[in-house]
């Protein structure tokens, strides 16, 4: 199942948050900027900014509340929180700083993985993210569930379906309208997507679904086509592919973990006739300069064999 020519998408660009969280040197706060300027310049009209979590954790992203004060206007923002006290560091920016739009909330469907990552079983997390998740809707902030670990874990291996509706329903039921469907290890196919995010609408058609697919085993594309054909609205993908799943998390070596590459995919939605609102060249542009500030050759195919003709 595909999207038909004449859809619309939305692409959030991840490359300030998920893309860089594990970068090893610290990026200057000026040349994020730089980036996130030229991703607005392009058309791309969301962006995941930061997070709110421990910053001896995740240091790149010590300088989150000064991002979000010098960023585009034009764009919405995500930001990323793991428990209340980073909920309440996004809402104090919130209110004093620059309006958050998104505020993600990760759970694990596989709780071993919740536990390595978030030290959390699933009736604790489920107790503290219903409690983030009414605190952010007062001020303003709509929550955002990252069903992650959605199709199989590092730790526990393949997460059936049924365990996956079981973390939506619980969602649902606690009036979450956002979600976020990730792939944390690459390990969906097609027809496991196609299934997932039709059974969802089927059950929530009211629930706005964002596809987040890892490409380290070389599904992440095709599979973020299939969630659009079977009703994601937003694609999460990442400049030069950078980021995923932070290495230090306790689940085994799972090989790189980058993100679905913006460049690559944003020109064959483009190619399929499916409408994103972005600027290729401008695009590529944003593409460059990322590799620029990192200082090294990232993995979009087409920013090495170039725009088509007449693209």
């Amino acid at each position: 199942m595909l999207p038909e020519a004449g859809a619309r998408v939305a692409i959030c660009e991840v490359w300030a948050r998920d893309g860089i969280q594990g970068w090893p040197e610290f990026i200057p706060t000026s040349e994020k900027l730089r980036v996130l300027d030229a991703v607005a310049a392009a058309g791309i009209t969301e962006v995941d900014a930061t997070s709110f979590v421990s910053t001896k954790l995740v240091p790149q992203l010590v300088d989150g509340s000064e991002v979000l004060e010098n960023l585009d206007p034009r764009l919405r923002t995500r930001v990323l929180a793991v428990n209340m006290s980073g909920a309440e560091r996004a809402i104090a920016v919130h209110q004093s700083v620059r309006k958050i739009d998104r505020c993600g909330i990760p759970f694990s469907v596989s709780e071993p993985h919740n536990l390595a990552n978030l030290r959390r079983n699933h009736s604790e997390h489920k107790t503290i993210v219903a409690e983030m998740m009414t605190r952010l809707s007062e001020v303003g902030i709509e929550p955002l569930l990252g069903v992650t670990t959605a199709f199989g874990c590092p730790i526990a291996g393949k997460v059936e379906l049924s365990q996956t509706m079981a973390v939506v329903e619980w969602g649902a039921g606690i009036g979450v309208g956002s979600m976020l469907i990730g792939d944390t290890t690459g390990l969906a196919n097609p027809t496991a997507v196609a299934d997932l995010f039709r059974t969802i609408k089927r059950a929530y058609p009211h629930i706005n679904l964002i596809a987040h697919f890892h490409d380290n085993r070389g599904a992440g594309i095709v599979n973020a086509l299939t969630a659009l054909g079977a009703g994601a609205t937003t694609i999460d993908s990442c400049l030069g592919g950078m980021g995923g799943e932070p290495r230090d998390v306790e689940q085994g070596v799972v090989g790189d973990q980058g993100n679905v590459t913006t460049e690559d995919i944003v020109l064959l939605l483009g190619d399929m006739g499916i409408e994103t609102g972005i600027d290729l060249e401008r695009l590529f542009e944003a593409g460059r300069l990322a590799e620029q500030t990192i200082g090294r050759r990232l993995f979009s195919k087409v920013q090495r064999a170039g725009l088509p003709v007449g693209a």
